[in-house]
Formats: C-alpha cells, sequence, structure tokens
C-alpha cells in the first residue's frame, strides 16, 4: 500500500473507532437522563447524580479514545481497538437497551454499575491486545 493510501486507511480506522465510542457514551448518558426522567429532577439531581453516574458510565469509551488518540498506532493495533471500540459500544448500548427498555425492573440500576465494570475489562483486553501486536 502506498503511504498516502495508507495514512487514508489509518484514519478512517481511528475515526471509525471514534465515533463508535461516542456514540456509545452519548446513548449511556441519554439512558441516565431518560430513565431517571432528569427533567423533572431537581437541581441535585443535575449537580449530584448526572455528574456522578455519568462519568462512570463513559469513563471506558473515553479511556479507549485516550488511547486511540494519544497513542501511535500501527495499522494492526488500530484494527484491535476498533474491534475493541465496536465489542464496547455494542455491549454497552445492547444491554442498558434490555435492561431499561425490553425488561423493565426496579432493580435495572445495577446495570449502571455492572456495564461499566465489564467495559473496562473489554477495554483492558484491547489495550493488552494492542500491546502485544506492536511488540511484535
Amino acid at each position: 500500500m502506498e503511504q498516502p493510501e495508507q495514512q487514508r486507511v489509518d484514519k478512517f480506522v481511528s475515526g471509525l473507532s471514534l465515533y463508535l465510542l461516542s456514540g456509545g457514551a452519548a446513548f449511556g448518558l441519554e439512558v441516565l437522563i431518560y430513565v431517571d426522567k432528569g427533567w423533572q429532577q431537581g437541581i441535585n439531581w443535575w449537580l449530584l447524580k448526572l455528574p456522578l453516574t455519568g462519568i462512570w458510565l463513559i469513563a471506558p469509551y473515553a479511556a479507549l479514545s485516550a488511547i486511540i488518540l494519544k497513542r501511535s498506532n500501527s495499522l494492526r493495533q488500530k484494527v484491535v481497538l476498533l474491534f475493541g471500540s465496536l465489542g464496547l459500544t455494542v455491549f454497552g448500548i445492547t444491554i442498558l437497551f434490555e435492561g431499561f427498555f425490553v425488561h423493565r425492573d426496579p432493580r435495572s440500576w445495577i446495570l449502571y454499575v455492572m456495564v461499566p465494570i465489564y467495559q473496562w475489562v473489554a477495554a483492558g483486553g484491547a489495550a493488552a491486545l494492542r500491546y502485544a501486536i506492536g511488540k511484535r
């Protein structure tokens, strides 16, 4: 592959990863506001619960985005991060949608805690695989 085409493919893969991650983060915040009926809550909800829970929900997306943006990655590493981004986003959207819209349950709030934990594990796995590929 010639150099300008290589750069275009690199930018495309990185951009697609970042679009996926930002979409997953936005969906998580939208679910938080919609399910908790943020528009009906008082100022305490907007100043305390939304920022704290929101940061917890989007932290795995931000961490993987930082790895994509801050590190110089080869094309193989970017593809690994693309699949990591895809898995992180699909998992987060699917579980939150399933838990809050399909099977409504008063105990669904635990998803706010558990989904980011699993996403942290997946993001760590993607970062470790990226690192392992880079050592070759």
